[in-house]
């Protein structure tokens, strides 16, 4: 099981979805005590039995696809929503499986690195970090709750019309309007 967080510092969930969208990024945006989170499943890449990356995973210097969508760049979603903070945002990289015999249940990796003006920054303690976030955060990216279940937004569903209505609502009130 594949999927990422981006821990962002916005209030308005339903702004992050509409940005997400505008960017074609196909996402869920959940709000937590701590700031919007954005959640995505990826596809976990299926390989051929003996191919060496079903232990190593992919190979990092493979050729993107130019036809793949950029809702499964989980660094590509983090950059640009690190562009619109200064204080930039957090991604959360989770990878995980299912134990069987004597371990059985859930094992696996979750990394977490900064993001700042849409670039890669340091690598954080992920255990740290999810130490002291809301406990959905941790919920949401080891699989244990849905992001609908927290009346999540799903962007592929954020319209045009939605993104006018809520740019119109925020000029109506005195706040976005242009300098000068």
């Amino acid at each position: 099981i594949k999927r990422y967080a981006v821990l962002a510092p916005f209030d308005l969930p339903a702004v992050v979805a509409g940005i997400l969208a505008l960017n074609r990024i196909d996402a869920a945006v959940v709000m937590t005590e701590n700031g919007a989170v954005v959640v995505r499943e990826l596809a976990a890449p299926q390989y051929d039995e003996w191919d060496i990356r079903n232990i190593v995973g992919p190979d990092e210097f493979e050729e993107e696809d130019p036809e793949a969508d950029p809702s499964d760049s989980a660094p590509t979603v983090a950059a640009s929503l690190s562009k619109l903070s200064r204080f930039g945002v957090v991604l959360l990289d989770v990878d995980l499986g299912t134990d069987v015999g004597i371990e059985a249940g859930v094992s696996g990796t979750v990394r977490a690195r900064r993001f700042l003006s849409g670039e890669a920054g340091e690598e954080i303690s992920a255990g740290a970090l999810l130490n002291v976030l809301d406990p959905l955060v941790e919920k949401l990216i080891l699989g244990q709750e849905k992001p609908e279940d927290h009346d999540a937004i799903l962007s592929s569903e954020v319209t045009t019309a939605m993104i006018t209505k809520m740019a119109r609502a925020r000029n109506s009130r005195g706040e976005g309007k242009a300098i000068g």
